[in-house]
């Protein structure tokens, strides 16, 4: 099979040339792998890619790597040589044509039925579609996305050669197949997280036998999240299945640092993350996860309604970002809290304004909520959890000691750490512009309406 064929070749062009291989075994530490096309995907911290900073790259280019996603525990570090060299051995591994030759081979029937039932399990995909292919290799998805309609194909990869292979098959002549305004299949290549803002927003991303490859696989499906539209999916797959990737993996630890997860495993991954598990298979001879951007970032169990006195911040929204907060004291809300992930949350906010303020004051406005630690300006070591509300409102006066009401709709995003306060207000912006439309749904405005009969 193809997909045993590729592991193979890997294995066995690592093993001709092991002077070339940059390995870790002076720290310790087995090198991960990071995107190589088809199989071996990508996936490096970097927040400033994350969150749209990176920028199209050449294949030959090594990346940059300043700052990091935050997740629960310590920060994540940047990228390391190491890890850069290893990018750069599976590129040449997966760059050479001996390799290529065997990905240019007729997939057997039973492999190709498992890769249309991927296509198939992510559903609403037709012509009005983006896809985004992660490891795309030579195109074996392609004809499976045009079978069910989709035309617009983002092929992503780390193998120049393979995405020259797949163009000669599915994409335009030329320039045009790489031109984002252009219906059709068009390459990038790079890593993942280096994938810019404008090759989106997608309905879909596929990560087809990469996703155990993958440096950090909870960063990739945050990248691809802040990537899909609300409502978008993500299917992850391997069509050989969990024992076969199983089985390879404890051979070639150095090619597949992560085994794929179990549904639990999976599901305590995305945990901090805009994502629900929608389905699961694990089938002799198929591995499939689809995980889904609840439509208008919906929180899974309904609003959440908190309530508590306005505190004085640290007076950053105002003073550095031209984004004024008000800050809800955190203590009387801890249950509150403790059940729901540190990140940013979409809408409504009611102020009980003072007597005599303009009956606006009074109002249901909008807001975008930012629960967390602040890891972009908070650089101590024992950072404090703060409640901070952007109201859509400008109002007559401050309202520190006031009473403020909020009831939360959507989550957004998890808490980030980005490289500098332009980088976090770009963002912050990027939320407030999903607010501006996600609370326009009829379902929100449900929840607008229970804050103010409240």
């Amino acid at each position: 099979m193809l997909t045993a064929l590729r592991g193979r070749m890997a294995a066995r062009a690592l093993r001709r040339s092991p002077a070339e291989i940059v390995t870790s075994s002076s720290t310790g530490q087995v090198p991960r792998c990071t995107q190589p096309c088809f199989m071996y995907g990508s996936c490096a911290r970097s927040t400033a890619a994350l969150h749209g900073g990176g920028s199209p790259q050449n294949c030959n280019q090594r990346r940059s790597v300043a700052s990091s996603a935050a997740p629960p525990g310590p920060a994540a570090t940047a990228a390391t040589p190491d890890e850069d060299a290893h990018n750069d051995t599976m590129r040449r591994v997966f760059s050479s044509p001996d390799t290529l030759s065997h990905f240019v081979s007729k997939q057997p029937d039973t492999v190709e039925q498992r890769l249309a039932r991927v296509v198939r399990s992510v559903p609403g995909l037709g012509p009005s579609s983006r896809v985004i292919d992660i490891g795309a290799g030579t195109g074996c998805l392609v004809p499976h996305f045009r079978s069910v309609g989709v035309e617009d194909v983002l092929a992503v990869d780390l193998a120049q050669p393979m995405l020259d292979e797949l163009e000669k098959r599915y994409s335009p002549p030329g320039e045009a197949a790489k031109l984002g305004n252009n219906i059709g299949v068009r390459t990038w290549c790079g890593d993942v997280m280096n994938l810019p803002a404008y090759q989106g927003p997608a309905d879909a991303f596929f990560f087809n036998s990469v996703f155990g490859n993958l440096w950090s696989p909870r960063d990739a499906l945050l990248k691809a999240a802040l990537m899909l539209k609300p409502g978008g999916h993500i299917a992850i797959c391997h069509p050989l299945g969990w024992a076969w990737h199983a089985k390879y993996r404890s051979g070639n630890p150095e090619l597949v640092p992560h085994p794929l997860p179990d549904r639990a495993e999976l599901e305590a991954l995305v945990r901090d993350l805009p994502l629900t598990l929608s389905e699961y298979v694990d089938e002799e001879g198929l591995y499939l996860a689809v995980l889904q951007v609840p439509p208008g970032y919906a929180l899974p169990n309904g609003p959440v309604e908190m309530a508590g006195t306005v505190v004085r911040g640290f007076g950053r929204g105002s003073a550095q970002m031209g984004v004024p907060t008000a800050n809800i004291d955190p203590a009387p809300l801890a249950d509150v809290l403790a059940g729901l992930p540190k990140g940013v949350y979409l809408g409504w906010a009611a102020l009980d304004a003072p007597a005599g303020w303009p009956d606006a004051d009074r109002g249901v406005h909008k807001m975008v909520m930012n629960i967390g630690t602040r890891p972009t300006v908070d650089k101590s070591d024992a950072p404090e959890l703060s409640v901070e509300v952007h109201i859509m409102h400008t109002f007559w006066n401050n309202f520190h000691g006031e009473h403020l009401r909020v009831v939360a709709t959507s989550f957004v995003r998890p808490e980030m750490r980005f490289p500098g306060i332009d980088a976090l207000v770009t963002r912050i912006h990027a939320d407030i512009a999903a607010a501006k439309y996600t609370l326009d749904e009829p379902w929100a405005q449900a929840a607008r309406e229970q804050l103010r009969s409240g």
